[in-house]
């Protein structure tokens, strides 16, 4: 049998032994989970973004109709519309329903409905897609969303689309299918 010294002994470690026990148990049960949200430090309204080139020529301008900036992660757009200059002279627009930007303003993606349009009297374009993401320095746009495109003379219609905006050129990626017609 223990003797009393032994017996007292044996209860204090089993009640140190339990208290850790809960202690821990507590931990982790019980531990509150951070919530891992962050918060923008402003907010614009009618926010508009101008790029110059080297010259102080306007070259590329954003305008939305809300911007949410957040310091550590991309800025929301409302209704942003993205303008592309050459010479002074408006090439492209492209717009969406809302988008965000990257922390070094270099991309855009263009989130919902996104319209593109190419102002040239002699070749004018409309592309409708959605989700179009726009690299600022190339001018390059990209979606693999359902696209319509839509000249004077045809209609194009396919799954995904590459646009090179300072040539012009617009690759359909998939699903081609459209519609032309004859100049009378």
């Amino acid at each position: 049998m223990l003797n009393r010294g032994s017996a007292w002994l044996l209860l204090i470690s089993f009640v140190l032994s339990t208290l850790w026990l809960m202690q821990s148990l507590d931990d982790v049960l019980f531990k509150v989970p951070e919530i891992n949200t962050i918060k923008p430090d402003y907010t614009m309204t009618a926010f508009t973004s101008s790029q110059m080139d080297e010259n102080g020529i306007l070259e590329t301008q954003l305008t939305a109709a809300t911007m949410v900036h957040y310091p550590t992660s991309n800025s929301k757009l409302i209704a942003p519309n993205l303008r592309f200059y050459k010479e002074q002279q408006l090439t492209w627009t492209v717009e969406a329903e809302h988008g965000e930007i990257s922390l070094d303003g270099k991309q855009v993606w263009l989130l919902g409905k996104t319209i593109l349009l190419r102002h040239t009297k002699e070749y004018p374009m409309k592309i409708i897609s959605r989700d179009v993401t726009v690299l600022i320095d190339t001018e390059y746009a990209e979606t693999s969303a359902p696209t319509t495109v839509i000249t004077h003379r045809d209609k194009n219609y396919s799954v995904g689309v590459q646009v090179n905006m300072p040539t012009g050129q617009v690759d359909l990626l998939s699903q081609v299918r459209g519609h032309y017609v004859l100049p009378k």
